[in-house]
């Protein structure tokens, strides 16, 4: 009978003992920190997840007021909070639409995400703390945010974008028909021929840049765009450029000064392109300098580097802007009274034309109505033998 006793009397505190390690082994085993508090707000409890996550040894919190985890802008309204819930305690998320940070040994503040849970009130009332880590969660959650606001940004681009084309082809169009019904009504005029024919082959050359420019653009995005390297001295690309760009600049009055190195200045690039670069270039320091005004085309070489500085009188580029006049699509807004046109693809055309040579760019400006320069780098080869020493005069100002 005594043993039958001595059972009974055992049953029950070894079911307790059971329940003891099933409730430690599931607090170990937790996935998120679980930092458990009494009725005073102190801490009673943590698990191994608590220790890592805040780098303190459990011995060093326990017993210390749960604001040891926070940063000091919470702790005053934390211990208010923490009497209101002791009134009612019930399962649910701490700050809800709050953005909570704790506070790890070390000084460092990180977002957590917190639930609150009472327990069975045999020994008073205990709160158990489910703590988990957010920075992965607010890095994706900024990095979808970030993603959103870059298709809305390309969304808006295409739209300007294809408004823009609408409005280029739409002009040298018009002109086409215009000069179509002319020669329908004066068929043997020999005069208004001649006329008409220098319409019809500006309007057409820019038809065909508009379009070269398109299937550029598409080149690069897709990463197709390849380069016919050769060894180049750029006093000859500079004549080919200006002459390029000398009917714009022309046309509107510019006074155009190129300085040309007096010696040979070799770099490994593709004729063409490296010719669409500063022609671009000088093109559009045209298009943003009113009429009569000044620009300068210049190269020198620095070290294992030539720098071209391309230099005008212009409207110049507002601050915030030159981060992003490289950026596809961007056009600045002609407050002085500039026609430009275009369809903002040049200048990240240009870029990225510079990037396959090994270069980079840059663009200066002082501000509105103060000009504005840009700065192509490239790489310099080691001295060559100039196969055209005659190629390059010292100067030209067309």
């Amino acid at each position: 009978m005594q043993t039958s006793v001595d059972d009974r009397s055992d049953g029950p505190t070894t079911v307790v003992g059971q329940h003891e390690r099933l409730f430690h082994g599931f607090l170990e085993a937790a996935p998120d920190a679980v930092v458990i508090i009494d009725a005073n707000g102190l801490i009673a409890q943590v698990n191994r997840q608590t220790e890592k996550l805040f780098g303190y040894q459990r011995e060093e919190i326990v017993g210390q007021p749960l604001e040891i985890l926070m940063p000091a802008r919470y702790r005053g309204s934390h211990v208010a909070e923490s009497r209101a819930y002791a009134v009612d305690p019930h399962p649910r998320p701490m700050g809800r639409g709050l953005e909570l940070f704790g506070l790890r040994k070390d000084g460092h503040e990180f977002p957590i995400d917190v639930s609150l849970s009472p327990l069975p009130p045999e020994r008073g009332l205990l709160i158990a703390s489910t703590i988990r880590d957010m920075t992965s969660h607010r890095r994706l959650e900024e990095e979808l945010r970030q993603r959103t606001r870059e298709l809305e940004e390309a969304d808006r681009q295409k739209d300007n974008f294809l408004s823009a084309v609408v409005h280029e082809l739409r002009s040298p169009l018009s002109v086409l028909s215009l000069v179509a019904r002319i020669l329908r009504k004066s068929p043997d005029d020999a005069k208004i021929h001649e006329q008409t024919l220098g319409t019809l082959e500006r309007q057409t050359a820019h038809m065909a840049r508009l379009i070269e420019d398109l299937l550029d653009l598409t080149r690069v995005r897709r990463g197709k765009l390849t380069l016919r390297r050769q060894s180049v001295d750029l006093r000859t690309i500079f004549i080919n450029a200006v002459e390029l760009a000398k009917p714009l600049v022309e046309s509107r009055k510019h006074h155009l000064e190129v300085v040309q190195s007096p010696e040979p200045l070799w770099v490994s690039g593709d004729p063409s392109r490296l010719v669409q670069v500063i022609s671009n270039l000088l093109t559009n320091a045209a298009k943003f300098t009113p009429e009569g005004g000044h620009i300068s085309l210049s190269a020198a070489g620095e070290g294992d580097t030539v720098t071209v500085r391309i230099r005008d009188d212009g409207i110049g580029i507002p601050k915030e802007m030159l981060s992003r006049v490289f950026d596809l699509f961007t056009q600045l807004d002609p407050t002085q009274g500039v026609s430009t046109g275009g369809l903002g693809i040049g200048l990240a055309l240009v870029r990225r034309l510079v990037e396959l040579h090994g270069g980079s760019i840059e663009a200066t400006s002082d501000g509105s109505n103060k000009g504005s320069e840009f700065i192509v780098r490239l790489p310099l080869l080691p001295v060559a033998t100039d196969p055209n020493p005659t190629a390059c005069c010292a100067s030209s100002t067309p």
